[in-house]
């Protein structure tokens, strides 16, 4: 996208600290700001995989997963623009966008959730609302509540949600209702085959016989059952895990057998960014009841949907009425036409599957270097849906957090520094339950293969051990 020299010149004149002051004087102590510990980033503008300072540094953009098929893709802009000219209003009206957006997505599903099928199609504006949806959903289909989830989970931020996501109710406390795990909500451990107590060739079922015992527990129980059975079917904020072989087809065996039904989250994992599957559930061999996905749908436009069985819309269809006033939106709608148009004209799945293989190849050849990749504890990851797990010792496993600290410092300081990092900087995230780099939430943008391939040779020369 052009930038003019006007435009430039504005950027130059913006003043970082009082942009940052106001933003903390009017704004909760619980919203943070990157890289808030060092110099936080003043981002005015992006273009493709690109994202820039107001100054005109020029950051690889790793950690965004909003911007699915890049910052300012002319083709989804220019969707969106022609369609705010003409209008924007709410679904209760007949719209053409609408209906043809509902009609591709279900055409990216497997039976039963295809339009053969009678699938339903919910359209909302994010992946919290669709995860609260799906959570009702269950619930008017089953008529129970329990709900199992998985350690580190995250699956929004409404009040029943922060109850199914352990990454935010371990940090709740009794004295602020709603921050808490509630009783109707279980855990079970993470299938976490690196660093969990379950890795060889069985760990699948090992790490499902916990959800197989509580589904049996809850039948045996006076509820009778479960409802629902939430997974992320890559689990992104517990460390980029990959579900093992077998792990969700026990899981969802028990689920059903005990009346509930099966949840996938999609919002980090779906459309194509696994590579050789659109949905990452299909990865594991199953098909789930309800399918939930939200921020990379829009490129950026609030836009997230849930899709649900026949049978499951209509338990629903016998409650109050849904509506959503922006949910399905013409613009909106816009917009997710474009991404899908994009992702399968320049066959972005195929290239996310093309530059992930080769991202993943390059790194485990760095973690085989004694020097360099000594504290690379683990890569792991499909598509471009990849972790870099940091250890300081490949033997216990222990957690390099400092160094992942200093390294997540570095990239952004080399970066501004105007050193050639900022052509290969990897955004990495710093958990207390394990540290690794988050590459797993990196857009895959239309990159050239051989441009990647470029930045990967630059990365692998550079990257070591803090002194």
């Amino acid at each position: 996208m052009s930038h003019t020299a006007a435009q430039h010149e504005h950027e130059a004149l913006l003043d970082k600290r009082d942009i940052y002051e106001r933003r903390r004087a009017m704004t909760s102590k619980a919203q943070s700001v990157s890289y808030e510990n060092t110099d936080p980033l003043l981002i005015v503008r992006g273009d493709g995989q690109y994202l820039f300072d107001e100054r005109g540094t020029r950051f690889l953009d790793t950690r965004n997963n909003v911007c699915h098929v890049g910052h300012c893709n002319t083709t989804v802009a220019d969707a969106v623009a022609a369609q705010v000219y003409k209008l924007n209003t709410n679904a209760r009206y007949l719209h053409p966008n609408h209906v043809e957006l509902c009609t591709q997505l279900l055409a990216t599903m497997p039976a039963p959730l295809d339009a053969a099928s009678g699938a339903n199609v919910f359209i909302v504006n994010s992946g919290s609302e669709a995860n609260d949806l799906a959570l009702r959903l269950a619930r008017a289909h089953t008529g129970r509540k329990q709900t199992i989830v998985i350690e580190h989970a995250y699956h929004g931020h409404t009040c029943e949600l922060i109850g199914i996501s352990p990454y935010k109710s371990k940090h709740g406390t009794a004295s602020v209702p709603g921050s808490t795990q509630p009783d109707w909500v279980s855990q079970v451990r993470a299938p976490d085959t690196y660093r969990g107590p379950h890795n060889g060739p069985t760990a699948g079922d090992e790490y499902a016989q916990e959800v197989v015992a509580l589904c049996q527990h809850f039948q045996e129980s006076a509820d009778g059952g479960v409802a629902a059975f939430f997974t992320e079917s890559g689990m992104s904020v517990a460390g980029v895990i990959i579900p093992p072989d077998g792990y969700l087809q026990r899981c969802y065996a028990a689920v059903r057998a005990a009346g509930g039904v099966c949840v996938a989250d999609e919002v980090q994992t779906g459309f194509g960014r696994f590579g050789k599957h659109f949905w990452a559930f299909q990865q594991s061999g199953v098909v789930p009841d309800i399918v939930t996905m939200g921020k990379p749908f829009g490129n950026g436009m609030p836009l997230a949907a849930v899709v649900c069985t026949a049978a499951i819309g209509k338990s629903f269809a016998n409650g109050p009425e849904y509506f959503n006033t922006f949910g399905g939106n013409p613009v909106c709608c816009a917009a997710g036409l474009a991404v899908l148009s994009v992702v399968r004209d320049r066959r972005l799945q195929e290239h996310a599957a093309t530059v992930g293989d080769y991202l993943v190849s390059k790194l485990r050849a760095v973690a085989d270097t004694p020097t360099s990749g000594a504290l690379i504890g683990d890569v792991r990851g499909a598509g471009l849906f990849v972790g870099i797990e940091f250890a300081s010792d490949r033997s216990t496993k222990v957690p390099a957090s400092a160094a992942t600290s200093w390294v997540c410092s570095q990239l952004k300081v080399c970066a501004l520094n105007k050193d050639w990092w900022v052509e290969c900087s990897v955004a990495l995230s710093q958990q207390e339950f394990g540290v690794y780099v988050h590459a797993a939430c990196c857009h895959y943008a239309p990159l050239p293969v051989w441009g990647t391939h470029t930045r990967m040779h630059a990365y692998e020369r550079r990257i070591s051990t803090p002194s």
